[in-house]
């Protein structure tokens, strides 16, 4: 009889898909580079040659000093995935989008669910505002997910 080839199955299941993982990092929001109501990136998620499971992002907009709801009062702020379908331009889910003023995202943070991100794919997390930016702003986030390997994560920096 032949050797079992999977003894590391079990472990494999496990690190993919139970142990959640944690990224944390700052994203910013220049505002030499934002344009009123033109959605951009904030941050970008790139699967490697394994796929990433239940993955969910929170943003933090409370940042002391520096982060939305310190900058803005009255400018919204929408925050969304964007997926590239067809494999080169990247749509928005209209589903996940919620706005927050600076003064309603005091002591808040967003999450956008991303679910699943197949292997060799990338997501960014787009953002949205009414008005133009006051100041650069800093955006702390979290990445939660399940998978073997960590994605590359891309930040912006203002």
């Amino acid at each position: 009889m032949p050797a079992w080839q999977f003894s590391s199955l079990p472990q494999e299941f496990k690190e993919e898909y139970l142990d959640l993982k944690v990224l944390s990092g700052t994203t910013d929001i220049d505002d030499s580079a934002q344009t009123e109501t033109t959605p951009w990136t904030i941050l970008t998620i790139a699967a490697g040659v394994h796929d990433l499971h239940d993955v969910d992002v929170i943003i933090d907009l409370a940042k002391a000093t520096t982060g939305f709801a310190a900058v803005e009062s009255t400018a919204n702020i929408q925050l969304c995935v964007a997926r590239a379908v067809d494999g080169t331009n990247y749509r928005r889910e209209a589903y996940v989008e919620g706005t927050l003023t600076g003064t309603a995202a005091a002591n808040r943070c967003q999450k956008i669910p991303v679910g699943r991100i197949p292997a060799g794919q990338t997501v960014r997390i787009m953002a949205v505002m009414s008005a133009d930016a006051t100041a650069d702003m800093e955006l702390p986030y979290q990445i939660y997910y399940r998978g073997l390997s960590a994605p590359t994560i891309t930040e912006v920096a203002a």
